[in-house]
């Protein structure tokens, strides 16, 4: 009988409150098993997310094959909680290991984004809530209850029992739709594989919050066990006849904040000389279903600093920047979806790539408005992958000269 416990521990996604806490819970915890929602097929390539990126980055992951085409993104900054339990735990000695089903399983089919927020899919609870404390928004909401500094400071404790309260009332009794229930299921088979592992430590487990009370249950209703010969349950494999994998690739906050609706931005270090370390920065306000990004003019310099200089634009990084933001928002916006505004912004990074002399860059990208023009969505998922990829290298190629 094993005599190890699990902690569960439900964040919301890119909130910082969580990754303060999920930082200080692995120090004081010190667990021999941090168990972390996201793609379980990238845990062979864990090394390679860790190696130190300028923050945000993505894995963006990819499916085809003759009846579905999907594209799903989990993306990353430096107040994920996700991405804190990852190189915390780390740091800390500890087994870290995404616990998630592969972004081209079908359980993700309708979801392009793992980590966006479950609220606006229980508005009823959130709403209640929303009046019982006098805001208007989940967003103002979750700022009043878990954001907002509280005098003497945060007890750890009393805000790990409050956030598990928040999601457990947020999930209440809502049952879960087949694609929630096979991942809570493949979830919970990881947990009970760490704690089934001898000798290995306590398990932290990092999901969603809204899975952690599905977590809880699913993991104490059956007992410890192994999976593959190596301990771990099987990852899933894709169809021999489909085209599918996972990428790391370039983030920004704009895809950040408009994915999960959610505007904060710290910075940490990323003010002058001699100055606070921590600098916010509004990036983006929500007017109707829109996302508004404000021109943000320059204060004056805190006394005692000389202002940054600007640095000259460089046309080569400008262009392949353009190209890879309009090929990422071709992908958001989903290739069967591909308006002429969304043509005509590849026309453009193309021709920009053309007047830096990157003709080939350039070819890659115009085979993707060519290939929809030719045959459709489907016929235009592998050239963008191609085109995604290749700017890719040319950006790491160009970046570390």
């Amino acid at each position: 009988m094993s005599t190890l416990t699990a902690r569960f521990l439900g964040v919301r996604h890119h909130s910082p409150a969580c990754a303060r806490l999920v930082s200080r819970t692995i120090a004081a915890l010190r667990p021999g098993h941090v168990l972390v929602e996201g793609p379980a097929d990238l845990n062979d390539r864990l090394g390679e997310l860790l190696l130190g990126h300028r923050l945000p980055i993505a894995v963006f992951g990819h499916y085809r094959d003759a009846e579905r085409t999907a594209t799903s993104w989990t993306p990353f900054c430096d107040y994920s909680p996700e991405w804190v339990a990852l190189t915390e735990g780390r740091a800390a000695g500890a087994q870290v290991r995404f616990i998630d089903l592969p972004a081209w399983h079908p359980a993700f089919a309708d979801r392009s984004n793992r980590y966006a927020d479950a609220e606006a899919r229980y508005e009823r609870a959130t709403a209640r809530l929303c009046d019982r404390f006098g805001v208007d928004s989940a967003d103002a909401l979750w700022d009043r209850m878990f954001e907002a500094p509280e005098p003497g400071g945060q007890d750890d404790a009393a805000l790990a029992e409050r956030l598990a309260l928040y999601f457990d009332v947020v999930r209440g009794d809502t049952v879960a739709d087949a694609s929630d229930r096979a991942r809570e299921e493949y979830m919970a088979s990881w947990v009970r594989a760490a704690l089934a592992e001898p000798g290995s430590g306590d398990v932290l487990v990092v999901p969603g919050g809204f899975h952690r009370p599905a977590l809880v249950a699913l993991t104490a209703a059956a007992p410890p066990a192994c999976g593959a010969a190596d301990g771990t349950p099987p990852v899933p494999r894709p169809p021999a006849d489909a085209l599918a994998g996972s990428h790391l690739v370039p983030y920004s906050f704009h895809q950040l904040d408009a994915f999960t609706g959610y505007f904060v931005r710290a910075a940490a270090g990323a003010g002058p000389a001699g100055s606070p370390g921590l600098v916010v920065e509004p990036l983006a306000v929500l007017a109707g279903s829109a996302v508004v990004v404000p021109d943000l003019a320059a204060g004056p310099p805190t006394a005692g600093t000389a202002p940054a200089a600007r640095p000259a634009p460089d046309p080569v990084a400008g262009a392949l920047a353009e190209a890879l933001g309009a090929l990422a928002d071709t992908a958001h916006r989903g290739l069967r979806r591909l308006d002429r505004a969304g043509l005509d912004r590849l026309d453009r990074a193309a021709a920009a790539l053309d007047r830096t002399g990157l003709a080939t860059a350039a070819s890659r990208v115009r085979a993707v408005p060519a290939a929809v023009a030719g045959g459709g969505a489907d016929a235009a998922a592998g050239p963008w992958t191609d085109a995604q990829l290749f700017l890719l290298a040319a950006a790491d190629l160009y970046g570390s000269r």
